[in-house]
């Protein structure tokens, strides 16, 4: 009867295959967590894409607004200037501050020789979803969720009402 010897290198290589097992599955952990990374800021990317559109949309409705709130004879800045909207946090979860800002003209005369004046209006509407009475919210900026969008127009109302030619 012969005697055999046990094979060495394969112990070995059964040790090399554990640990190449432990070292696999330690690989495929770190992808795991870079894909649920990635998976994370995309939503939180899509969520401040989904609330920076409409802050923008209720700026520009301030905006709408304040033009219609200006149009008519001896229009001023009294109906917008600095005001809140509180009517828009309910509808669109956005408060609305506008400001308005305006210079008057005087640029010949009308075909009755009165003086021809013209009223050129500037306004600004910041929109925001922070907790404030109006904008912007200094304090909540710092939130992952504030959202703030500014939009800026001119108009030119004649003294009589009707738009600038």
């Amino acid at each position: 009867m012969t005697t055999r010897r046990p094979r060495r290198h394969a112990a070995r290589a059964a040790g090399f295959a554990y640990i190449a097992a432990v070292v696999f599955l330690v690989v495929l952990a770190g992808f795991a967590l870079a894909a649920l990374r990635l998976a994370d800021t995309a939503q939180a990317t899509a969520s401040q894409q989904v609330l920076g559109a409409r802050a923008g949309h209720a700026a520009r409705a301030g905006l709408e607004w304040a033009f219609y709130r200006l149009k008519g004879p001896d229009a001023n800045c009294n109906p917008v200037q600095s005001v809140t909207l509180g009517d828009f946090v309910a509808d669109t979860g956005f408060k609305v501050t506008l400001t308005c800002d305006v210079q008057t003209y005087s640029e010949g005369q009308t075909p009755t020789a009165a003086p021809l004046k013209k009223n050129v209006f500037q306004l600004t509407a910041t929109a925001c979803n922070g907790t404030a009475a109006a904008c912007p919210d200094d304090s909540a900026a710092a939130g992952a969720d504030y959202v703030e969008r500014k939009r800026s127009a001119s108009i030119c109302i004649a003294a009589d009402g009707t738009d600038c030619s």
